[in-house]
């Protein structure tokens, strides 16, 4: 621990030079400030990708030859009749002509039957084969020419069921996009002005896709500004609340604000950008500089009613604070730099510049706090005593429940009827709680001090222990990735959802897996035994868990063959003859265009595709173990993993979760370590453990039993809520040393502790909860539910330190603790 001489002498001299130092701060802000020009708030696909893993290094050798997983579908459905009739058709071919000139798109990878590279193999009356578009020879003008279209469609196994719908009802354009050519904003105004010029009274067309997926998340960017104005009206109304004062509002509204600018300034310099989906982090460390301003205040108001002059309550308070307040720091701070092991650019960027963040509050709150008070006035002794009668702890969890209650309507109000209800209730909550708020943190307060006394304090353990038995039962079935597919970031009912449903249901889907066939030489794609290991291979992967169709480039050897032959079924095989299968692929390639999706340009590398219909966890990690299963052919062909979709998922996936458990085992380890030198006792730090590790198996629990995704999205989220939960069990045990020196006795002391900055616990924890609210009404499903998951975490741990700590300490009554240095007599009197 930091000597109290050290403390001391560092608070006078923030205090004898408070002006230069004010002005220091003042000038590197200002400096910071500027650097928020550059910071940019969007999307970019490649800080999703693990660039280490092996299927990215795998995407990355073979993306120019096969493509990019990034694609987008667009369905058009009618609503009466069919798609073959010359209106419908017409709009499809617009359709994907306004997609061909979408600036990003890959223009080899634009499929629709409406498009030259869909092609049919036609074969006349005279034997002689034609491969030609399916629109050949244009657009349909008449209902002969749709009928024409619809034969066409109906003899290619390949066509119907991949880009028209089984039941003619739909038809659907693929398109992929280039990642470092995705412009999100441009991509939704563009395909908003699609809709608008083709939707009519028989049409509706429907658009899913991770690229505009993505679109539509940054679509809802406006709506921050919004949360962040109520996030600091709720904050303004339960300082003032607490403190009465606007001095209790502004300099902890400063702190927060001095740690943000601070905090995405480093980003800006750093040339990050800013990901709309992990935005309910900087709120969040913006409401922690916020609780530790609370506790700074708070202790520097109790000193100074005790001490009666400004200057040594600046002192005393902040000497008792300095130790737990850069203990919680740097804690934090680590704990959050911790989590940028997981090797997801990302996750690495939230790491650093959170990690950053946290630690400018030693600028905002531990240096500029002493400052600030000793130029401000201290609010009189009674500014915020209860003026009105008690209230006891019942009246109280009545009030929050209700609080609650009044929060939840908001959210999940449907009807009219609702939102009246909410308006109306939740201005009488606030005026109740204005006017009892005092009476009701102290009742809270008494009620968490008889959790502690007698019996009682058997019970919470045996409560702890109990959970430690059974929240593992669920939280060790959480699992990475999408558990619901399509909807991990938007709700069930988002178009996009929709639209994702429909794809699903009337395709074959559009959720690839390619395997990369290496036949370790040039030309050896046109080799039998490789051929029949492919053909092999693609019969294997038709009986993986939900495949819906495998291709193969022996199926268009095959499909040729077959109609060389004027059509005859037992001539779809692979010809023994070399010349007969180069001549095949051939004249197949020169008349279709079609086989650039299969076949390299030296004939060495082949793909064979896997149409899925969704993109689960469950579904990718199967569908990948069922194509290891089959093995290479030696020296013939070796199968190379994994690409498409599929691939991309399976790595970020696969990070996301090795990165989750190592990350939780470095901060625990970390935590626990810093919380040794804190306190130079095991002990200590195994008391203080025990609701953090508490929290995090209630949080994941919690997630399953919600179906809260954990994903590369979310991974932060749950690792900064991991690395922050030891704060209030800090401040909380650090008063218990201070009151056992000053009266003695460890049950009182604990009881004291409670009683002074327990009560600034519970309003700290409620301004945390206060710093997340608001996202559980924004239109991102993600950003509520992450908003939700940090308001219990941080429930869960404002429990741990103010219930378990203390049930722990009396009952095993740590020999750190009570053997210290009796007080002297006349402190203890004064105590």
């Amino acid at each position: 621990m930091i000597p109290q001489r050290w403390i001391e002498a560092y608070l006078r001299f923030l205090l004898r030079h408070r002006g230069a130092i004010a002005l220091l701060v003042a000038l590197i802000t200002g400096a910071l400030a500027y650097q928020l020009k550059d910071l940019r708030l969007h999307s970019d696909f490649f800080d999703f990708y693990p660039r280490r893993h092996p299927y990215i290094q795998f995407y990355n050798e073979f993306r120019q030859m096969f493509g990019t997983p990034n694609i987008m579908s667009v369905i058009l459905e009618v609503k009466q009749g069919d798609i073959y009739n010359p209106e419908t058709l017409q709009k499809l071919d617009r359709i994907t002509k306004f997609m061909i000139y979408t600036k990003g798109v890959v223009p080899y990878q634009i499929t629709s039957i409406a498009h030259p590279s869909v092609r049919s193999v036609v074969i006349s009356s005279a034997g002689n084969i034609s491969i030609r578009p399916i629109f050949y020879p244009g657009v349909p003008q008449t209902e002969h020419d749709a009928d024409r279209v619809r034969f066409s469609v109906y003899q290619n196994r390949a066509v119907r069921g991949i880009y028209t719908a089984n039941d003619d009802t739909a038809a659907v354009v693929h398109t992929a996009f280039w990642e470092e050519a995705l412009d999100f904003g441009y991509l939704y105004d563009h395909m908003m002005e699609l809709k608008r010029t083709e939707e009519d009274a028989n049409h509706r067309i429907y658009i899913t896709g991770f690229p505009w997926l993505y679109a539509s998340v940054l679509r809802y960017t406006g709506e921050l500004n919004y949360i962040f104005a109520y996030t600091v009206l709720a904050l303004s109304f339960l300082l003032y609340a607490y403190f009465r004062t606007w001095t209790g509002i502004w300099v902890p509204i400063f702190s927060g604000l001095l740690s943000s600018i601070w905090g995405l300034a480093f980003a800006a310099m750093l040339g990050f950008n800013l990901d709309p989906l992990v935005l309910v982090i900087p709120v969040f460390l913006t409401a922690r500089a916020l609780s530790h301003s609370v506790q700074s205040m708070d202790r520097y108001h109790e000193e100074f009613y005790r001490l009666g002059d400004k200057q040594q309550a600046i002192v005393a308070s902040y000497s008792h604070l300095f130790a737990p307040a850069i203990a919680s720091i740097v804690t934090d701070g680590i704990g959050l730099l911790v989590v940028a092991v997981a090797p997801i650019p990302l996750v690495q960027k939230v790491a650093i510049f959170s990690s950053f963040w946290v630690i400018s509050i030693f600028i905002s709150v531990v240096t500029l706090h002493p400052i600030i008070l000793s130029y401000i006035h201290p609010p009189p002794r009674g500014v915020a005593a209860p003026k009105e009668p008690r209230v006891s702890a019942g009246e109280a969890t009545v009030v929050v429940a209700l609080l609650c209650g009044g929060a939840a309507v908001v959210r999940y109000a449907e009807a009219v009827p609702g939102w009246w209800i909410a308006a109306a209730l939740i201005p009488v909550l606030a005026w109740y709680w204005l006017t009892y708020s005092e009476t009701i943190y102290a009742a809270v307060t008494r009620g968490v001090i008889h959790c502690t006394d007698g019996a009682a304090r058997w019970v919470v353990i045996g409560l702890t222990i109990a959970l430690y038995g059974l929240l593992p039962m669920w939280g060790w079935t959480l699992k990475v990735g999408d558990m619901t597919p399509g909807a991990a970031l938007l709700f069930p009912n988002h178009p996009y959802n929709t639209a994702y449903k429909l794809l699903n249901q009337k395709f074959l889907g559009a959720s690839q897996l390619i395997v990369i066939a290496d036949t370790l030489r040039a030309d050896g794609v046109k080799s039998v035994p490789a051929l029949s290991a492919m053909e092999e291979f693609a019969d294997h992967m038709q009986d993986a868990p939900a495949a819906r169709a495998s291709i193969s480039i022996a199926d268009i050897v095959k499909q040729a063959g077959r109609m060389w032959r004027d059509g005859d079924p037992k001539w779809g095989i692979v010809p023994d003859n070399m010349r007969e299968r180069s001549e095949l692929l051939f004249v197949f390639d020169s008349t279709s265009g079609n086989t650039d999706r299969f076949i390299d340009r030296t004939g060495r590398y082949a793909a064979i595709i896997t149409l899925f219909s969704e993109h689960s966890h469950d579904v990718i990690r199967d569908a990948i173990n069922w194509a290891k299963q089959f093995p290479d052919v030696e020296g013939v062909v070796h199968f190379r993993f994994a690409g498409g979709l599929f691939g991309i998922l399976a790595a970020v996936n696969e990070s996301v979760e090795n990165s989750y458990w190592l990350n939780l085992g470095l901060i625990f380890g970390i935590v626990t370590f810093c919380l040794y030198l804190t306190y130079g006792s095991f002990a200590a730090a195994a008391i203080l453990m025990i609701p953090v590790v508490l929290s995090q198996l209630a949080a994941e629990a919690l997630m399953v039993l919600m179906h809260i995704d954990l994903n590369v999205n979310s991974l932060p989220v749950a690792a900064a809520g991991a690395g922050v939960g030891v704060d209030y069990g800090i401040y909380h045990f650090s008063r218990m040393i201070d009151a056992y020196d000053e009266v003695g006795v460890l049950d009182e002391a604990v009881d004291y502790a409670t009683a002074t900055t327990g009560k600034a616990i519970i309003f700290t924890a409620s301004t945390m909860i206060a710093g997340t609210v608001f996202w559980w009404f924004s239109n991102l499903k993600f950003q509520a539910e992450m908003g939700l998951l940090l308001a219990l975490l941080m429930t869960f741990n404002t429990f741990g330190g103010l219930i378990v700590v203390p049930a722990f300490v009396k009952a095993l009554r740590p020999r750190f603790l009570v053997n210290r240095v009796p007080p002297a007599p006349a402190l203890a009197a004064s105590a």
